[in-house]
């Protein structure tokens, strides 16, 4: 990743991008990886797109309008919908389809269909899934930890719980109506929003 050239290239009046800006955008790739045809080999690409749109957004940001992480986490949401909405209108462009059965010229025994000459990377992508490395998956349980580590106690409990109970048994078990639960399902949503995780909830 191009920290120096992305993060204004040391001019003083070009916003700055910190530890959350490039956090949010690592886990909004994770995120992207196995959808509308992105693999792992697409990742620094998909965060350069994000961090130059970030960077270009952060040069409207009013401090006495919004606040800088919900400012920054709503420019990210947006360019990643933007980007899975353009990959996903390439992907239903009639010209780009082509038969699994046509013959290919690959061999010297002649002949043979496509579909033989695809390996797992391409049958992943033709599914639009890309399973995560071990490490991409380490390092969601480590920024799961983080933020729900950060949370006040309330908060940090219903998460846990979250893990393996639904929001109906949760409410059973500590015994609250489930829409006193709802309110505090709310705010736990915000909080994961506000730092990318919003779809591992």
């Amino acid at each position: 990743m191009q920290v120096n050239a992305l993060n204004g290239g040391g001019s003083p009046c070009a916003p700055r991008l910190g530890r959350f800006e490039f956090g949010i955008v690592k886990r909004k790739v994770r995120q992207i990886v196995g959808r509308a045809g992105y693999t792992r080999q697409d990742k620094e690409d998909l965060e350069q797109e994000l961090l130059t749109r970030l960077l270009q957004g952060l040069k409207s940001f009013d401090p006495d309008v919004a606040h800088r992480k919900s400012f920054v986490t709503a420019i990210v949401e947006r360019a990643v919908a933007t980007i899975l909405r353009d990959a996903e209108a390439q992907k239903r462009d009639h010209r780009r389809i082509s038969s699994l059965q046509r013959l290919v010229d690959l061999t010297d025994e002649g002949p043979t269909e496509l579909a033989e000459t695809i390996g797992d990377r391409e049958y992943n992508g033709r599914r639009c899934r890309d399973p995560r490395s071990d490490e991409d998956l380490a390092q969601l349980v480590t920024d799961l930890a983080e933020v729900i580590d950060s949370m006040p106690g309330e908060l940090r409990d219903l998460a846990e719980r979250m893990k393996t109970q639904s929001i109906s048994a949760i409410a059973r078990e500590i015994g609250v109506p489930r829409t006193t639960l709802n309110d505090a399902v709310r705010r736990l949503r915000q909080r994961f929003e506000q730092t990318g995780l919003r779809d591992y909830l």
